[in-house]
């Protein structure tokens, strides 16, 4: 029988992959939202660091009106740690490609995310998320 820190590690990862799909498809930010926690701290390449939901809808609304195409996120080396119960550290490297209106980029980044596991929903929550 599975113990329950190979359980969440299985649903985390699934979650990733979903969440990178959906990434790379561009899709609405509600459906984002909805894993992130209200006052999520938020920082990627080339932005200052941001918090909350409406911070994230900038960032992102401003990111696809600037690309030309779906993007691509190449997941790899993921480390996950359960700190507390339900509590995660997540570290991972990305490949990331996409193509902007005014230049391609294919650049390599680590994130580092903080992740709750809400078992009321059965779902993450997204507290940290930086990109570097």
């Amino acid at each position: 029988m599975e113990n329950s820190q190979e359980t969440n590690v299985k649903k985390i990862e699934a979650f990733m992959e979903k969440w990178f799909k959906h990434f790379d498809e561009l899709d609405e930010n509600s459906f984002f939202l909805q894993y992130l926690s209200e006052d999520v701290k938020m920082k990627f390449p080339g932005n200052d660091l941001f918090t909350g939901h409406e911070g994230f809808s900038n960032w992102f609304t401003e990111s696809k009106n600037n690309l030309v195409a779906n993007t691509t996120h190449h997941v790899s080396d993921i480390k996950i740690t359960e700190t507390a119960k339900n509590q995660f550290d997540i570290a991972f490297d990305v490949r990331y490609v996409a193509e902007m209106k005014n230049q391609k980029i294919d650049m390599d980044v680590r994130e580092d995310w903080k992740l709750s596991w809400d078992d009321v929903k059965n779902q993450p929550v997204i507290s940290e998320y930086i990109v570097s």
